[in-house]
Order: structure tokens, then sequence, then C-alpha cells
């Protein structure tokens, strides 16, 4: 995928059921998520897991960008096809964040550059030449010894194929995804990822994703100065009055109440 965002984009919450190779043309864009932010500029390029995140265009000129998506069934059949790839006694340890950076170097800026011309022909390529192309971006990114993180993250991926819940529900409950969408992120169906996140959790995905998304929004509430509508956001509310409706019910008082309650008794400390 090419893309040309224009002037008036702003934070937005998006997520993606599969990972994708992100390529900055131009301009800049910031990635968060509950944890950290990543900054994106003209030529870097990074490996973004499947899942959530808020995404937003800074500066004042166009954003242009490239996005090569890759399910995990397929990536899995390719490092199975290409094991050799994969660095042997690999002791970087994958630090489980969102977005992996990949070197750019000659060659991989040649690379990008020779794709380009795809987007814009008047002749859709062949479907066998674009896989081409695509297979020869992951030998280039998997098999350069400098992408170690990305490595490690695969031989994760390998090693954990029937047991993806838990990092992909922790990484994103914050995000105000469907039950569907969640299990879309695991590969399964809705009725195997319920059963599979009680076997798990011992508590169904709604119970437990909303007091997750309420100890969430207390940790804002008593740590942040943001507005009570932005920690709905960031807590994975469908909105405000929900957020506000769901705390009360749980806490017994308003998320404002509840915020300077605990603010008095810290100060008091």
């Amino acid at each position: 995928m090419y893309s040309d965002c224009p002037f008036g984009c702003t934070k937005q919450d998006r997520w993606s059921q599969y990972n994708y190779i992100l390529y900055i043309i131009s301009g800049k864009k910031v990635l968060y998520t509950n944890t950290r932010s990543w900054i994106l500029t003209k030529g870097t390029a990074v490996f973004v897991k499947k899942g959530a995140c808020i995404i937003e265009r800074v500066d004042g000129e166009v954003l242009s960008l490239m996005a090569f998506f890759v399910p995990d069934t397929y990536l899995l059949s390719f490092i199975s096809e290409n094991r050799a790839l994969l660095i042997k006694n690999n002791d970087i340890s994958h630090k489980n964040d969102l977005v992996m950076p990949l070197e750019v170097n000659e060659m991989m800026l040649a690379y990008y550059d020779s794709v380009i011309p795809y987007f814009f022909s008047s002749v859709k390529p062949a479907e066998n030449l674009l896989e081409l192309k695509f297979r020869e971006l992951l030998y280039n990114v998997i098999g350069n010894p400098l992408n170690a993180e990305l490595n490690s993250f695969l031989h994760t991926l390998i090693s954990s194929q029937g047991n993806n819940i838990q990092p992909v529900i922790e990484a994103n409950y914050c995000y105000n995804l469907s039950l569907d969408e969640y299990a879309r992120l695991c590969n399964r169906s809705l009725s195997s990822f319920k059963r599979d996140f009680y076997s798990l959790y011992g508590a169904s995905p709604a119970r437990w994703l909303l007091e997750k998304r309420l100890a969430h929004a207390v940790t804002l509430l008593c740590n942040s100065d943001n507005p009570i509508v932005d920690i709905s956001f960031k807590s994975g509310f469908e909105n405000s009055t929900h957020f506000s409706h769901a705390f009360k019910k749980h806490f017994g008082v308003s998320p404002l109440k509840y915020r300077q309650e605990n603010t008095s008794l810290e100060s008091s400390r």
C-alpha cells in the first residue's frame, strides 16, 4: 500500500489484524501505545506487529509512506521455508514492543525506490511478480543481522503459535476493539477465542477487559492531569459517557470525584 496523508490529519486510533512493514518516504508520524511512543521520520523503516495504536501525523508537510502487510500465517510459512535466515543462538531479548526498527541501507533504499512505480502503473502487475517483490523484501529484512530484534520476535512467534492470546491481549487491552477484532488478532474464531481466554484468565473477555481498562484509568486519574475525556479514550472506552457510567458503577463515585479524593489523600501524606 502506498499512501499520501494530506494536511489536517490528527491523532487516530487504528488497528490492524496483520503485521506490517512501514517505510516513510516523506513527512513524520508518531505511533503511541499505552507504554511508549515512536517517532518515524523520512527514510526510516519499521516492522509493526499486529494490534492497535494511536497514530499522529506531525509537521507541515505531506506524509508519504509505503506499507507492506504480512499475516502471521504467511510469515510463518515463509520462515518455515527459509529457516536459514533466522539467526542461530539469538541472544537478543524480544522487548514485546509494538514497533521494531529496521535498517535502511543502500540496498533497501534501492528496493523501496524500485517498488514505487508499481503503485502508479497503468497496467496492473501480475500477482506472481508482486509476490516475488514482497518475498524479496522479507529476505532482505529477516536476513539482515542488524535487524536482530525482529529476528528475536520471529523466534518467539514460532515457539508460541498456539499460545498467543496473552501477548496480544496484554498489548491491546486499552484500545476500543470488539471481541471479534481481538479474536481475529489471535487468529481464532470468536467462540474459540472466548473459550481459550477463559481457560487462560478464568474470566470472560468482556469482564477482564472492563476491569483492566478501569485499572488503567485509575492509574491515569491518579498520576496525570489528563482530562477525563482523554483518559476514557486512552483506556479503551467507547466514549466518556460510557466510561463515567462504568467507572461509577464499579467504584461508586464519578471519575472526577475519585481523582479529587485520591489527590487529596496523596497531598495530605
